[in-house]
């Protein structure tokens, strides 16, 4: 299997219209990303926001800094400041939620009310990722009915050993049964959303697994997702591959946002994106955030190939 950083399977699921969406307004807002992410243009507001509603994970995995000891703050962003964030999103025209950032979502109790919610105000496309260990089948229910649209379920390992090598705190076993059963609910409804995926991140423990977990996932799920690891900031776990991929700009900057759960917005949604913080939302409007001079300079010297001489992206994930 070829090292490249990503490698997406069942990708056309990732795309079909979602239901009691129009299909124009899809279609649009498809175009849109795609034309953002080759810096073709610009859109007038950022397509895609990902809020972090609290800071905490049930895990301790040694490839994140919540398996780091890095001390980070784990807090929560109250539903009614989210309220009023989405009610802005949705005015200057974001389409798309992400509900997570460097978190487990499932660990907030009002998520399907914050799914609701942002449906209701017009969000085309509203998803998270999880670690899975918490959809047991109480909470798959109400996620089925919440409206979500797509659930990234990620794993990263085809066998129990491995999975505990890397991913502390969780249960194998339970979390594969949780993702079958949560497919095969939804099937039962006779629903095709939310789109499932599970994903596998690359990395010198599991590696020789990577073929075996798409045997095993490319008939249960609707996408198999590959991802090639790097490390953690400030940290070396000795867990990375070498890639073979060339060093390329990102286009986060020109289609998303993110506001995590101490209310920081950034323009990167990787490890390092605390340290290219925008501003707060104490005192800056998602608007503000978008048409500042930070993220306009941030998204000029990614459009323009002068990102190396941002110390930050150079240590990013995408461009090692």
């Amino acid at each position: 299997m070829s090292q490249s950083f990503f490698d997406i399977r069942g990708k056309d699921a990732l795309y079909a219209v979602p239901p009691n969406i129009d299909p124009v307004a899809w279609d649009d807002y498809i175009s849109n990303q795609h034309s953002a992410e080759q810096f073709n243009k610009t859109p007038s507001a950022p397509l895609q926001i990902d809020f972090e509603l609290n800071g905490s994970c049930n895990m301790a995995c040694p490839f994140c800094i919540h398996g780091s000891g890095d001390g980070r703050v784990h807090a929560n962003l109250d539903f009614e400041t989210y309220a009023k964030l989405i009610d802005e999103a949705a005015k200057i025209g974001t389409k798309s939620i992400k509900l997570n950032y460097i978190n487990e979502p499932l660990l907030r109790s009002d998520l399907e009310k914050a799914i609701s919610y942002a449906k209701a105000q017009g969000i085309l496309n509203v998803y998270f990722v999880t670690n899975g260990s918490l959809l047991f089948p109480k909470r798959r229910k109400s996620l089925l009915a919440s409206g979500v649209t797509k659930i990234f379920v990620s794993i990263d390992a085809a066998t129990t050993e491995t999975y505990n090598k890397q991913r502390r705190n969780g249960a194998f076993e339970t979390i594969v049964a949780n993702v079958k059963a949560l497919v095969e609910e939804r099937n039962a409804l006779g629903q095709k959303f939310p789109v499932v995926r599970v994903s596998f991140l690359k990395n010198q423990l599991n590696i020789n697994e990577a073929d075996q977990f798409y045997e095993y996932w490319k008939d249960i799920v609707d996408v198999v997702t590959f991802q090639t690891m790097n490390e953690v900031p400030g940290r070396q776990t000795g867990l990375t591959l070498q890639n073979d991929k060339e060093p390329l700009p990102c286009s986060f900057p020109n289609k998303q946002l993110v506001v995590d759960s101490e209310g920081d917005i950034l323009p990167c949604c990787k490890l390092y994106g605390k340290n290219l913080a925008l501003g707060n939302i104490s005192s800056m409007t998602l608007e503000e955030a978008w048409s500042s001079d930070k993220m306009v300079a941030l998204r000029d010297a990614h459009s323009s190939g002068t990102w190396q001489h941002n110390a930050v992206c150079r240590k990013c994930l995408l461009n090692q």
